[in-house]
């Protein structure tokens, strides 16, 4: 996910991130939200991704991939992923909560990994990090 990971950087980081979430509007394509959401299964700090589209007044993720990230080695794990259109929802990484011992479902694991390069290549054709960059910029007067 580098292209996230540029716009995160463009915007402070992740402890910038968990204080100010991004929303990036890039018409005609659904808008782009990421945002920390606390710690994950593994304690570490976790970022949503999501395109948001509408249905019927309610916001539709079309996909949301949760992540943990790993500030020490960069490392970006996907941890959850919904399709709110598809009626689509995994976990991919979790605690067990008979046990407390940290999951991992691979085939699901093994079909983000093959899913992930694709979308971020998608956000960056689509313009996001153009977009962020531009929003960024102060104005001239």
């Amino acid at each position: 996910m580098n292209t996230v990971k540029q716009i995160i950087q463009e915007h402070g980081g992740i402890a910038a991130l968990r204080s100010d979430y991004i929303r990036i509007e890039n018409p005609p394509y659904m808008r782009l939200v990421i945002e920390a959401i606390g710690p994950g299964p593994r304690g570490l700090n976790q970022v949503s991704v999501a395109h948001y589209g509408e249905q019927n007044g309610d916001a539709m993720r079309d996909p949301e991939v949760v992540f943990e990230v790993s500030e020490n080695t960069g490392s970006w794990s996907p941890v959850y992923y919904r399709n709110d259109y598809l009626g689509i929802e995994h976990e991919i990484i979790f605690r067990d909560p008979d046990t407390g011992k940290i999951m991992t479902r691979p085939r699901l694991m093994e079909s983000m990994c093959e899913f992930l390069p694709t979308w971020d290549m998608n956000i960056r054709e689509q313009g996001f990090l153009a977009v962020f960059k531009n929003q960024r910029q102060p104005e001239l007067v």
